[in-house]
């Protein structure tokens, strides 16, 4: 018994550790300041504000992270371009927190699963 409630308590932790969730509510958006290309690490999204929601209590609260070698890394960044050259709201939705290797361990972001344009 104490085994089922151990292996329970370990699982609901990662789970928790990956929730992930909404950094702008569906239909939404915030501006883009910047963006910094990081090689192997992906792309850092700087906003012009803190995020409205940061639903897994990353560090950072101006940027945000698409991880380099997610299937859909290339359109996601040329999303971003686009809409940063248009000064286009992006809304997106994250899932954990990561660092990179120019920011170092002690910044973490919210990693990037998915994102629109308002």
């Amino acid at each position: 018994m104490k085994k089922i409630i151990s292996v329970c308590l370990l699982l609901s932790i990662a789970f928790q550790a990956r929730a992930g969730g909404y950094i702008t509510p569906l239909g939404s958006g915030v501006e883009i300041d910047k963006v910094q290309v990081l090689g192997s690490s992906g792309l850092v999204i700087w906003l012009k504000e803190d995020m409205p929601q940061n639903p897994d209590n990353c560090s950072e609260n101006r940027r945000m992270q698409i991880k380099g070698d997610i299937a859909q890394y290339d359109a996601m960044v040329a999303v971003v371009l686009a809409a940063h050259a248009q000064n286009k709201k992006v809304g997106f939705w994250s899932s954990g927190c990561g660092a990179t290797y120019f920011w170092g361990p002690g910044n973490t972001f919210p990693i990037i699963r998915d994102l629109w344009i308002n």
